[in-house]
C-alpha cells in the first residue's frame, strides 16, 4: 500500500520555518540575558530572580486562550524550560544538595534551578549548609518538613547557626516506587531505603511485602546502591532512581498518602524583595518561665500578623529548653512586621531573622516533570 505524503511536505515546510525563527528568537533572548547578567554582576545583584521569574510566567500563561494550540501549563514548561537556560547563560549557577544523585533533594534542585547547573551533593546537610556558606555554592536546597514525617530536625539546628538567608520554599510532591536491579518481586528478601521512605510506605509493605526485611540507609540512593549489588535487596524511592542507577520499577505509587509533599528551603547569601505575598521565617529563644511563649506571640495578635508555622526544639546550649522556629505572613521589611518582630523580640532571650519569600502556588510533581 502506497502513502501519499504529499499532503504533509507544505506543513512541514511551515514547521522548519517556524523552527527557524524560534531559534532566533531565542538566541537573540539569551544575549538580552547575558548583557543583563553583566548589569546584575555590575551592581552586585544575584543571577537568579525568583519573583522576575514566577511574573513572567504569570503574565505569559495568563494569555494563552484555552483551546487555541498550547495550555497555560505547557506553555508555563516551556518558558520555565527557557527561562532557566537563559539564566544559566548570564552566569552558571552552583546549587548544594543533600547527595547523591537520584535522591528527592536532587529532583527538587533539578526541578528548581534546570538540567544545565552545576549541582554539588553533600554527604549530610552538614556540608550542603557548609558548602554554600563558603561560596562554593550560590545556592543550597534542604528538606524542611515532609507533610506526613512532620520536621526535619537538623535543618532547623543548622539554621541557628547559619549566615545563609531563606530565599525560597519549594514543595515536592512524593512520589514512591519499589525498584530492584532485576524486577522480579518474587526474589526479594529485603527492601532498604531512608527511613522516611520507609515509614511513608508502611501500610503498602505491611500489605505487599510481609516477612520482608526493611532496612533503613542514609539515603534513598544508597540503597539503591544495595540493590544494584544485591538481587535478593530491592530499593523504595524517587523513581528518577531508576534511570540514574539502572534499575526496573516493580511497583510504583506505593506511598501511603498521596497527598504527601516534603516542603524544601532554597538558601543563598542575599535576601528576596518584597514581594506582596510573602512570609517571614525566623526563631526565637523564650525566657524559661510561666506564659513566656504566650508573651511572645501575643503582640503578633495584637498587631493582626498571621502566624502559618510554629515549630519547637531542644536548645542544646540549655537543657530542657526550646528553641522557636516561627513563619508568619509579610516581608521582614515591610512596615507592621517590622513593627511586630520588634515587640515579639523585646519579650524573648533572642531572636534571629531567616528570610522573606514568596510560598509556591502549588507542589511540584517531579513525574509529571521528568526530572
Amino acid at each position: 500500500m502506497t502513502v501519499d505524503t504529499d499532503s504533509l511536505t507544505p506543513l512541514r515546510q511551515q514547521i522548519d520555518h517556524l523552527d527557524e525563527r524560534l531559534l532566533e528568537l531565542i538566541q537573540q533572548r539569551a544575549r538580552v540575558a547575558i548583557e543583563l547578567g553583566k548589569i546584575k554582576k555590575n551592581l552586585s545583584l544575584p543571577v537568579m530572580d525568583l519573583v522576575r521569574e514566577r511574573t513572567v510566567l504569570t503574565r505569559l500563561t495568563q494569555n494563552v486562550t484555552p483551546g487555541q494550540g498550547l495550555g497555560s501549563e505547557a506553555v508555563a514548561a516551556v518558558f520555565t524550560e527557557i527561562i532557566k537556560t537563559c539564566r544559566e547563560a548570564q552566569a552558571p549557577i552552583k546549587v548544594a544538595f543533600l547527595g547523591p544523585a537520584g535522591t528527592f533533594s536532587h529532583a527538587a534542585a533539578l526541578q528548581q534551578f534546570g538540567r544545565l547547573a552545576t549541582f554539588i551533593p553533600g554527604d549530610d546537610l552538614t556540608e550542603v549548609f557548609r558548602t554554600a556558606e563558603s561560596g562554593e555554592a550560590d545556592f543550597a536546597l534542604v528538606p524542611f518538613e515532609n507533610t506526613t514525617e512532620g520536621i526535619v530536625g537538623q535543618t532547623l539546628d543548622l539554621l541557628t547557626a547559619t549566615n545563609l538567608r531563606v530565599q525560597a520554599t519549594l514543595n515536592l510532591r512524593v512520589n514512591l516506587a519499589l525498584m530492584s536491579a532485576h524486577g522480579d518481586i518474587s526474589r526479594l528478601k529485603v527492601i532498604s531505603s531512608h527511613p522516611q521512605a520507609l515509614a511513608q510506605c508502611r501500610n503498602w509493605l505491611a500489605l505487599n511485602m510481609p516477612g520482608v526485611e526493611l532496612r533503613p540507609t542514609v539515603s534513598t540512593a544508597a540503597g539503591a546502591t544495595l540493590a544494584i549489588n544485591d538481587d535478593s535487596c530491592a530499593v523504595i524511592g524517587h523513581p528518577a532512581l531508576a534511570s540514574f542507577y539502572k534499575l526496573n520499577v516493580m511497583s510504583g505509587g506505593i506511598e501511603d498518602f498521596q497527598h504527601n509533599q516534603t516542603c524544601f528551603l532554597i538558601l543563598s547569601r542575599d535576601d528576596s524583595p518584597i514581594t506582596g505575598h510573602d512570609r517571614t521565617l525566623m526563631w526565637f529563644a523564650a525566657p524559661h518561665n510561666s506564659g513566656s511563649l504566650y508573651k511572645c506571640l501575643q503582640p503578633l495578635a495584637d498587631a493582626g500578623v498571621n502566624l502559618t508555622r510554629l515549630h519547637s526544639r531542644p536548645n542544646p546550649k540549655s537543657p530542657w529548653e526550646y528553641l522557636f522556629f516561627l513563619e508568619l505572613e509579610g516581608h521582614f521589611k515591610e512596615e507592621g512586621v517590622i513593627k511586630a518582630i520588634k515587640a515579639l523580640e523585646a519579650e524573648s532571650d533572642k531572636l534571629t531573622i531567616l528570610g522573606s519569600y514568596e510560598p509556591p502556588e502549588s507542589p511540584i510533581n517531579p513525574l509529571n516533570n521528568r526530572s
